[in-house]
């Protein structure tokens, strides 16, 4: 078997393959760098024609290009839709006229400062209790902050000049506000792509897939929340100050109305959020539509725009560059790819070697009188009146093979989630080498070594197999960069047998596959705890042998403690050194295979009294 991965694994020369296809992708971006050098230099030069018009209107542009790119590093790659974003545009531009207006201050360059220090405090005031929320109570929580900021702007008069607003001296700034514009969207493009490279980008999509799992992974969801809020408003509000700048004046309904609010959001959508060109396309697009209707059809403007907002989201739900018609046109591709896209790139050459079958886990020595692993004392677990674990104990010492069985609804996967925190206790304890887990939180679990597979599987569908893997590589215990942990995803995924279908997107998988892909990805935490959670049901009774043969192996070469969890009892019976009964959230048996298996109240509970007895 390992030969045949060997082989399959190989390439007839995959340093001539990494060396071509390096030299092809830095030239590839040697050019994109240059002609982006040459459209920026280009509009650099704008206010310096001699034409006002276009000045301002680029410039409206740029403005719009930063909020539908800050917005979308929170909506479109963490998944969290805040309405609210320009509530943080708001508050910048506010923030830079009241300083810029103080004798005390008076200073654009200060003025910028406090709007961006003020607006960071406000996101990570705002973003503590906004992110005990999700889906729709988080979209329609930030959508009341606008109004909010509204009617405390107006009431505010002694501060924010009520309703009146706050006029700015009238200086010819255009032209420097452009550039600074101009400067801003530039790094936000270059933010986008740096997020896109980094461990913090695939974070935040694993957040957007499954947050749960992504935590349980080692993610800490909090502080990977707050920072994407943060980076998303910092933007915003420096977008804020400028603007304000530039107008010299603000009040309240321009800077926190729906009217104006939800426009940079529709832009974003309407190009494809979460794709790394979608905001900008969308901008583009929209805000020449909106030139073209305030010109021509003034009196319908808002009519026809909505419209055609209305028929893209019906069209197009994914955005412009999502539709099956614009990713068939050649030109058009590099617009249409999905993030991480590029860094599977730089990994394709590494992709191409030749690699060995063997994980890249380093062995964990088993002492014969070491003290067990994990100790479960009188563990309870009540949900309301529902007790679905009613005083369980048991240990598992290292290295051991323990099966886990009972009916559904015994108890089995609520003990998996109690074990992995995702489940507080009721009462009782659980530890793992002697450390009490009681008030740990979930990211902590794998870097104590846990890695769990989960009874439905649940990958991180839009992105591929090999990023799924790479993620545990990534949020481990060694912190592993993108590039490094794509490469060393394969091996995990050539233990799984799922190699081949590396660069698919997990969503496509079957059942069975995905149960592999969670094995691989639970592997690649790099565990000394194994939790493995019905993973064989469904397989042929070939593949189960040959995935009792890894579990073995897990053990055998790796040192790893496993927990499995199954209703294949011959499965168990040919892995396990202990097999563990519960019922009805009780331990009922608790010995080698044979001699539990043939328990009088193990057939009756579990198996049925017709079962036949394990031989």
């Amino acid at each position: 078997m390992v030969a045949g991965h060997q082989r399959r694994l190989a390439a007839p020369d995959p340093r001539g393959v990494s060396r071509r296809f390096s030299l092809e992708a830095r030239m590839k971006r040697v050019s994109l760098m240059t002609l982006a050098a040459i459209a920026v230099a280009a509009l650099a030069l704008l206010p310096l024609s001699g034409a006002p018009y276009w000045t301002t209107f680029v410039f409206s542009v740029l403005i719009a290009y930063v909020l539908a790119q800050s917005w979308d590093w929170v909506a479109g790659e963490m998944g969290y839709i805040n309405l609210g974003h320009y509530v943080f545009y708001g508050i910048g531009a506010y923030a830079f006229s009241i300083a810029l207006t103080s004798a005390a201050i008076g200073s654009v360059t200060v003025s910028m400062v406090i709007a961006v220090v003020v607006v960071g405090i406000a996101a990570v005031l705002l973003g503590l209790p906004l992110f005990r929320l999700r889906g729709d109570y988080f979209a329609f929580a930030t959508l009341a902050l606008l109004p909010l900021a509204e009617v405390l702007t107006n009431n505010m008069s002694w501060l924010t000049g009520g309703a009146d607003g706050i006029v700015l001296p009238v200086d010819h700034v255009l032209t420097v506000a452009f550039w600074l514009a101009l400067a801003l969207a530039v790094l936000s493009f270059i933010t986008t792509l740096a997020i896109n490279r980094a461990r913090f980008g695939f974070a935040l999509r694993g957040i957007r897939n499954d947050e749960e799992v992504a935590e349980v992974m080692g993610l800490p969801l909090l502080p990977t929340k707050i920072k994407a809020l943060l980076l998303s408003s910092l933007f915003a509000g420096l977008a804020g100050a400028i603007q304000a700048w530039q107008m010299s004046y603000i009040d309240a309904v321009t800077v926190f109305g729906l009217n104006v609010a939800l426009v940079p959001i529709a832009m974003a959508l309407l190009g494809g959020s979460g794709l790394r060109w979608g905001p900008f396309v969308g901008v583009v697009l929209l805000a020449g539509i909106q030139q073209w209707l305030l010109v021509n059809i003034t009196m319908l403007q808002a009519t026809v725009y909505g419209a055609i907002i209305l028929l893209i989201g019906r069209y197009m739900p994914g955005g412009m560059l999502r539709a099956g018609l614009l990713q068939n046109i050649a030109w058009l591709a590099p617009l249409t790819r999905e993030h991480g896209a590029f860094v599977a790139d730089r990994t394709a050459g590494q992709a191409a070697g030749g690699a060995a079958v063997a994980m890249p886990l380093d062995r964990i020595a088993i002492e014969p009188d070491a003290p067990p692993l994990l100790v479960c004392k009188d563990v309870v677990k009540a949900f309301g009146g529902n007790r679905a674990l009613a005083g369980v104990s048991f240990s598992v010492g290292p290295g051991e093979i323990l099966g886990l069985v009972g009916q559904n609804g015994s108890g089995k996967t609520t003990l998996f989630n109690c074990i992995s925190r995702v489940h507080a206790l009721t009462a009782g304890e659980i530890r793992l080498g002697g450390r009490d887990l009681a008030g740990l939180r979930r990211d902590e679990m794998a870097g104590l070594g846990v890695g769990r597979t989960y009874q439905i599987p649940r990958p991180f569908g839009d992105l591929t197999v090999a990023e799924n893997v790479a993620l545990s590589v990534m949020l481990g215990p060694r912190r592993e960069a993108p590039e490094r942990a794509l490469a060393e995803a394969r091996s995990f995924l050539a233990y799984a047998d799922l190699d081949h279908r590396r660069d698919v997107r997990a969503d496509t998988l079957s059942l069975q596959e995905k149960k592999l892909l969670e094995f691989a990805r639970a592997l690649a935490v790099r565990p000394r705890l194994l939790l493995v959670d019905e993973i064989a049901s469904g397989l042929t009774p070939v593949e189960v042998r040959r995935f009792v043969e890894r579990i073995r192996a897990v053990r055998d070469d790796y040192g790893i403690t496993v927990i499995w969890v199954e209703h294949i009892a011959s499965a168990l019976n040919a892995a396990a050194d202990r097999i563990v009964v519960l019922e009805q959230g009780q331990l009922i048996a608790d010995g080698p295979p044979a001699a539990v298996f043939s328990d009088r109240r193990v057939l009756a509970s579990y198996l049925g009294n017709t079962a036949e007895a394990m031989q």
